[in-house]
């Protein structure tokens, strides 16, 4: 916790570049921890960039990792971006916050912590990744992302 001020931690540079896993991989990965997968993309039908989304859902529906795969890099660092800046805002409202940021090759990764919330959005490719959840639940989630190479 930190009351008054905050923690930032940003990394960048060339590094090595990461692989993006498939729709199908994170499904398969996500299930094999006994995660709840749902379908999603029809959520975004307004939105030509995407080509499939899915929910994985922790067993006891605590929280949810979701998984986006976009026509392009381009489109997935666009993505990216806008809730990276929707975080952000809140984050200049509240006086308890910690962030990270890293952006290397073809990856990108953004943490924040604040008002009770542990929120990451993690680009690799033209794939993202997006968790808005309780922050009791930070190291069960960094653990998974770290086993699905986010």
């Amino acid at each position: 916790v930190f009351p008054t001020g905050s923690i930032c931690l940003i990394f960048t540079g060339c590094g090595k570049n990461k692989n993006a896993i498939s729709a199908k991989e994170f499904s398969e990965k996500m299930e094999d921890k006994d995660y709840i997968i749902q379908e999603s993309t029809s959520q975004y039908s307004d939105n030509d960039e995407i080509e499939e989304s899915y929910i994985a859902l922790s067993e006891d529906y605590s929280y949810q990792i979701e998984f986006i795969l976009l026509d392009s890099e381009s489109d997935a660092s666009n993505m990216y971006s806008h809730n990276k800046n929707k975080f952000e805002t809140e984050r200049e409202y509240s006086s308890s916050k910690a962030h990270s940021e890293i952006n290397l090759a073809n990856y990108s990764k953004y943490t924040l912590i604040v008002n009770g919330k542990y929120k990451v959005l993690s680009r690799i490719d033209n794939t993202l990744i997006y968790i808005n959840a309780d922050s009791e639940y930070k190291d069960e989630i960094d653990n998974v992302l770290e086993d699905l190479g986010y």
